[in-house]
């Protein structure tokens, strides 16, 4: 059966990113593990395909160096067509609502990753269209930002199948819909 699976950081204040929609508290020292990946290696070799706002595309594309999952098919919700161009060859963007473009890549794909933003993880976690979530939580708050359900309105359970604790105070937790 196809899974929606969102993957991300998130701060003890439950933010994705800051109120500018910076992640640089994601890279604070006490943070880093030399040879600790957190399970990313793992889980993005899992995955079949990709999911993301707008904007959350555009902050990744204002990185430096290349588009991170080129090897995925790619699908960036936006009504702007022309977001990708040149960026890979795997993107395709659609204007149609996050919950269509996620239901057409799960009738095609078996775990699709939801990159996000906030704005697009509510919508999605509205229409209970996310099957699983793997959180991992940062030791830190930031008071203001992007928060990981934004204008969310709906009431889920989820069951803790599994909690991986760091040695530099991240944890990480693995849900699936109770």
């Amino acid at each position: 059966m196809p899974k929606a699976i969102l993957y991300t950081a998130v701060t003890l204040d439950g933010y994705i990113a800051d109120a500018n929609g910076g992640i640089d508290f994601l890279d604070h020292p006490l943070f880093r593990l030399p040879s600790e990946d957190y399970g990313y290696n793992a889980f993005y070799e899992s995955i079949d395909a990709v999911l993301m706002g707008h904007n959350t595309f555009e902050k990744i594309k204002s990185f430096e160096g290349s588009y991170p999952y080129p090897d995925k098919p790619s699908l960036i919700v936006s009504t702007e067509k022309s977001l990708a161009k040149g960026v890979s060859e795997n993107i395709t963007v659609s204007n149609e609502s996050a919950a269509v473009a996620l239901k057409s890549l799960k009738s095609k794909f078996e775990k699709v990753w939801i990159v996000g933003g906030g704005a697009t993880n509510a919508k999605l976690h509205n229409e209970g269209l996310i099957d699983e979530m793997i959180l991992t939580y940062i030791p830190t708050t930031l008071g203001e930002g992007i928060p990981l359900f934004r204008a969310n309105t709906s009431m889920a359970n989820w069951k803790n199948t599994a909690t991986k604790t760091y040695t530099n105070g991240l944890v990480q937790m693995h849900l699936v819909k109770a």
